[in-house]
């Protein structure tokens, strides 16, 4: 095992933007920068070689403002919330309007796009964190985030902690595009797997309407289907977890295995990734997959879903491991 800690680049303010680099003596490596805690790399072995299989970039710059989010953590609350509004014990709170007309992963409060500070670190983890004050993006609450990256032989596991001063909402998520080929051509021959009985259904602004039985349908993964065989391989879709809450993809010789805590798995295959500076040898749409393990999408608004209200003095925590496997065939 060995750790790296190297200056990545600075903000426009001149703070440094650190990159840990974890390497283990299976020959993984996992790279994790402070701007946003972002998965900047995630290196596997694959037939001899290394491959890195997630979309990620060699620039500081590819990452600020990047609408894609890609290897964020969002925070406080991922996904959408409809009109940007939400009430708390009778108060309204009215959140930027960045995705039409909804709140999408926070709008300028996400935590994705702040410099976390390193908290500690070992030989095979590292602890960062940091902080949302009330009021920003529109949001309640001085909430406090802890985000811990450890890699173990051939598993990283992200765990978060959250807690507030008041009653607030909250939903973190890692946004990283996986593309197990690690090429960053299209991703329609993944093959996927989600342990889901049920999909949310949405509207054409992607706020949730219905939650429906997979069975039969485009949104069936409990068997495997490649990404390109319906839909023409378009999903922004949350999966609901019943039983076992886990999912996975399966390309070039390698299956990654997602488990975790949360209720839900937003699916996006990356329709509208832009062209960028990539340390793939291509970008753009459909370059990699994002399993973002989360609440299920406007719970706030939604008695019916399971809540994603924190309450003051309270901790949030969960936790989601991705192991990756060489297979055959």
């Amino acid at each position: 095992m060995a750790v790296q800690t190297t200056v990545f680049g600075r903000l426009d303010d001149g703070e440094e933007v650190t990159k840990i680099t974890i390497t283990n003596d299976e020959g993984y490596q996992v790279s994790i920068l402070t701007f946003g805690a972002i998965i900047q790399e995630f290196i596997v072995p694959a037939g001899g070689q290394r491959r890195n299989i997630v979309f990620s970039s060699p620039d500081l710059r590819s990452y600020i403002g990047d609408g894609s989010y890609k290897g964020q953590v969002v925070a406080p609350y991922a996904n959408r919330i409809a009109k940007g509004r939400f009430s708390l014990d009778g108060v309204e709170y009215q959140l930027d309007i960045n995705n039409g007309e909804n709140n999408l992963h926070s709008g300028s409060a996400n935590l994705g796009q702040v410099n976390w500070n390193i908290l500690f670190q070992t030989e095979n983890s590292v602890v960062l964190n940091t902080s949302h004050t009330a009021g920003r993006g529109g949001f309640p609450g001085n909430i406090g985030v802890t985000v811990a990256y450890l890699l173990e032989k051939n598993r990283l596991t992200i765990s978060y902690t959250m807690s507030s001063d008041a009653k607030c909402v909250v939903n973190p998520t890692n946004h990283s595009y996986f593309n197990l080929k690690g090429d960053g051509s299209p991703v329609f021959d993944h093959v996927v797997t989600i342990d889901a009985d049920r999909v949310v259904l949405v509207d054409g602004s992607l706020i949730p309407t219905t939650v429906e039985p997979v069975e039969g349908t485009d949104f069936d993964f409990l068997s495997p289907h490649a990404v390109g065989e319906r839909r023409e391989g378009k999903y922004d879709n949350c999966f609901v977890f019943d039983h076992r809450k886990k999912a996975c993809i399966e390309a070039a010789g390698l299956r990654l295995t997602v488990d975790t805590d949360r209720p839900a798995m937003q699916l996006y295959t990356g329709e509208f990734n832009p062209v960028c500076d990539c340390l793939w040898p291509c970008s753009g749409p459909f370059c990699g997959l994002a399993l973002e393990t989360s609440e299920l999408p406007d719970a706030v608004n939604r008695p019916d879903f399971p809540t994603a209200v924190l309450e003051p003095g309270a901790v949030f925590k969960s936790h989601t491991s991705y192991t990756v496997e060489e297979v055959s065939g």
